[in-house]
């Protein structure tokens, strides 16, 4: 009996459909019709053929590996280095809080600006003071004769008066400059996991997640929103040079990101160019699929 028919007799055995497979593997119906036809020339890439024959394994209850060993001659023959899979791990994981820091630093700055601005003013009533006291006292050493000032010594008043307005102005305006520049959006890596390839970020600083995939070669490629009722699909197919950049307009606050490839898939987050976590090694094909969460943190 071939591969494809054992996994079509296992499934009918536990009386699943082919949906149900889909829905549990999340492989494309058509992709699970073409593994019970022993059909591999259907299948995306030949190293896919074996990561697929695993999962839809498992589903039904049977041994992958074991599988994969009896039916060898039955697979499709590749040029490519031997791919170590690493599935996934199904379970949520807890996204960590916000930095303290960015949730106190808009308060600090609006104190700074504040004491800022009553300095300039305290600044600028006693200049006006002083500046009336000593025409006073001038107007009183006169005997009944009140001669007007020079015009040197209104120029140079008037000359004092704006340069204090200026210095006034420049040191209220720096805090809005220094606000301005806190409001770039920000990528932070908040978690790791070494064994299943997979980093977690937070962006801050931005009303959406925006992004941009671009492939220098090919790849699989897949992008889920995530929110309470589930997993939003909005992509799920191999990019390439041809059909990239990939820029899905994402609606939800968390975004995961499956990419087959990582070392020919370039991620673009709100402006900032992610980094991976993990240095993929096409020798030993360690590290060359990677998982990214990318959680919106709102201010």
């Amino acid at each position: 009996m071939q591969l494809g028919e054992k996994l079509r007799e296992a499934r009918l055995e536990k009386d699943l459909a082919i949906d149900d497979i889909q829905n549990e593997t999340k492989i494309q119906k058509r992709y699970l019709e073409a593994l019970e036809k022993n059909e591999w020339s259907a299948m995306p890439g030949n190293f896919y053929v074996r990561a697929f024959v695993r999962e839809y394994a498992e589903v039904v209850g049977l041994n992958g590996d074991e599988l994969l060993e009896e039916h060898a001659e039955e697979l499709p023959s590749s040029s490519d280095k031997q791919y170590d899979f690493i599935t996934p791990s199904r379970s949520s994981r807890t996204s960590g809080g916000p930095n303290p820091v960015f949730k106190f630093l808009p308060k600090i700055l609006v104190i700074i600006l504040v004491v800022l601005i009553a300095f300039a003013i305290y600044y600028a009533v006693i200049n006006f003071i002083e500046s009336g006291s000593s025409q006073d006292g001038d107007a009183n050493n006169e005997d009944e004769v009140v001669a007007a000032p020079p015009e040197e010594d209104n120029s140079d008043q008037t000359q004092n008066d704006n340069e204090n307005a200026e210095e006034s102005e420049q040191t209220a305006s720096q805090p809005d400059e220094e606000e301005e520049e806190e409001t770039e959006p920000t990528l932070t890596v908040i978690e790791t996991d070494e064994s299943s390839a997979s980093a977690t970020y937070e962006l801050t600083n931005a009303d959406q997640l925006d992004l941009s995939l671009e492939s220098i070669g090919e790849s699989w490629l897949e992008i889920y929103g995530i929110s309470d009722s589930g997993e939003n699909r909005y992509y799920y197919d191999m990019i390439n040079t041809q059909n990239s950049p990939i820029e899905p307009e994402i609606s939800e606050d968390q975004v995961r990101i499956v990419v087959g490839r990582s070392h020919e898939v370039s991620i673009t987050v709100n402006g900032n160019e992610l980094e991976y976590q993990f240095e993929p090694n096409t020798d030993s094909w360690q590290y060359v699929r990677q998982e990214i969460i990318i959680n919106l943190v709102s201010e």
